[in-house]
């Protein structure tokens, strides 16, 4: 059975421009959204070579979630600083050790080792004061945490501050259609993105999903923890490249996603719009609970909810 729960928790971002979403979170799901995708703010594609079109883009191919991982997963992407430390709560199957830094903070480094008992362990990182007073003057900052256990290792992102900025989400009534195609399946359309004046834009799409064993992992087009930019043109009135002669829009489209019962899915967009001056965001994409439904009542995320 599926069903749609309204999102809460904190979401911080940033590299030069940043959002998240959330509300009233039902008290079954997960305790905190997933924060910023695996290599937030990094990664970029080169700028778009003058006058060259952007090419054609394959949908995105069908998948499953969980995608199989025994590495831990955040309970929530965001963290506060308290005091001189940082602490996260994970989802974990063994023990480990765990590193974290800031890039742009100097001192805002750390490492340490955790032990997992009933599948769960609270990471607790010290930091420099000279770190946390930079980091509480920025207001928010995007940070690094790699994992290592016997079974592997992996580098999540994780959004720190003093506190949480207000949640927003894309404004498109595009996004995670929970019930599309079939019952235990959803499917990506991507937000239309908008903006004045017209300019080139990468996209990459992430879905973070989570289970009460395994809390929040990541998915993107290339795998666990590993996702592809997408290249358009964004203009006042949506992407050119979906655009049809009679009107209707035919947005890059990410399923069917077959979602594994006791799982809560939740899409998210990182975008760099190629002005004179990048700007980067990442923000979550709306979920609704059907492929027909278009209703904009509501400007936070839902959880698509799999029992």
């Amino acid at each position: 059975m599926m069903r749609v729960l309204r999102a809460a928790a904190p979401i911080l971002s940033g590299l030069l421009l940043a959002a998240g979403a959330g509300s009233a979170l039902a008290a079954s799901g997960p305790a905190g959204l997933p924060g910023p995708p695996p290599g937030a703010g990094t990664g970029f594609p080169l700028p778009p070579p003058p006058g060259q079109a952007p090419s054609a883009q394959l949908p995105g191919a069908a998948v499953s979630l969980p995608a199989p991982s025994s590495l831990p997963g955040l309970l929530a992407g965001s963290a506060a600083v308290k005091g001189t430390k940082v602490s996260l709560r994970i989802a974990c199957h063994a023990r480990g050790r765990a590193a974290f830094s800031a890039p742009g903070v100097p001192g805002a480094i750390s490492a340490v080792r955790y032990k997992c008992v009933r599948g769960r362990s609270i990471v607790v990182f010290p930091l420099r004061k000279s770190a946390v007073q930079q980091i509480t003057r920025s207001g928010s900052v995007i940070a690094t945490v790699r994992f290592t256990q016997t079974t592997g290792s992996e580098r999540l992102s994780v959004a720190v501050g003093p506190r949480p900025p207000a949640p927003v989400d894309w404004t498109s009534v595009f996004g995670l259609l929970c019930g599309a195609p079939g019952t235990n399946q959803a499917q990506l359309d991507a937000p239309n993105f908008t903006v004045t004046p017209a300019t080139t834009i990468d996209v990459r799409p992430w879905l973070a999903s989570y289970t009460t064993a395994n809390g929040w992992q990541w998915l993107g087009t290339a795998g666990l923890n590993a996702s592809r930019w997408y290249r358009w043109t964004a203009t006042p009135g949506g992407v050119a490249e979906w655009g049809a002669p009679t009107g209707p829009i035919n947005p890059w489209t990410w399923g069917p996603i077959t979602v594994r019962p006791g799982t809560h899915v939740i899409a998210l967009l990182e975008a760099v719009y190629w002005y004179s001056h990048p700007v980067y965001v990442w923000r979550y994409a709306h979920s609704f609970p059907g492929a027909t439904s278009t209703s904009t009542a509501n400007p936070t995320s839902d959880y698509c909810a799999y029992g």
